[in-house]
């Protein structure tokens, strides 16, 4: 993969391969390193949209240990095109801005989101909702929205030693209207999920 070609990674970023609970995911991005020990990032940006115009929406929490064994961490994920590569025999789905509650987790694609200065609402307003997951109640979620051929998303992520403890995601579209389209509040231990009409839980 050449990361030298459009892809610029905004601060706290490693691996993010989906948990099963929500599918597999990765990010076409790659990590960069930071020393801060707690941080809060606020940026939006404008995503170009496949011809079809929809975008998929991951969220999960953090799932308890099974059988001693430590579970996918809770994680937050936005796909606004078809990008896929191959891993070990397995086609991977490359999502276009993700993050878990692991280390260096946050990934943004930038051949397909560039940053835009003006910023949208973090707000919920104009859509309908909540729906809620947390680690013992339902554990993932995940939508399909009716899209322009654009989204703005705004993304105010909070992290502690580089890990994400908290996240406000907006997405709009991106046209002279605006509509809302999803708003997600998202922490490891839980997640309120707000959807347009156009959204539909797939």
């Amino acid at each position: 993969m050449n990361l030298r070609r459009g892809t610029w990674i905004v601060g706290l970023l490693a691996a993010a391969l989906g948990a099963t609970v929500v599918g597999v995911h990765a990010s076409s991005a790659a990590p960069a390193r930071t020393t801060a020990s707690a941080s809060t990032l606020d940026k939006t940006f404008s995503c170009r949209v496949r011809r079809q115009h929809f975008v998929d929406l991951s969220a999960s929490a953090t799932i308890p240990p099974a059988n001693g064994e430590p579970q996918a961490p809770g994680g937050l994920y936005l796909t606004t095109v078809r990008k896929t590569r191959t891993q070990s025999g397995a086609v991977i789905t490359l999502t276009q801005v993700s993050l878990s509650a692991r280390k260096n987790s946050l990934r943004i694609d930038t051949s397909v989101c560039s940053r835009v200065k003006h910023q949208i609402p973090l707000t919920r307003r104009g859509l309908s909702g909540p729906v809620t997951v947390t680690p013992h109640h339902q554990g993932f979620d995940n939508e399909q929205c009716g899209t322009a051929g654009r989204v703005l998303v705004r993304l105010r992520l909070t992290s502690t030693a580089n890990t994400p403890t908290h996240a406000l995601l907006a997405v709009r579209n991106d046209n002279a209207k605006r509509r809302p389209i999803a708003f997600y509040n998202w922490s490891p231990d839980k997640v309120s999920i707000y959807t347009g009409n156009s959204c539909t839980s797939s």
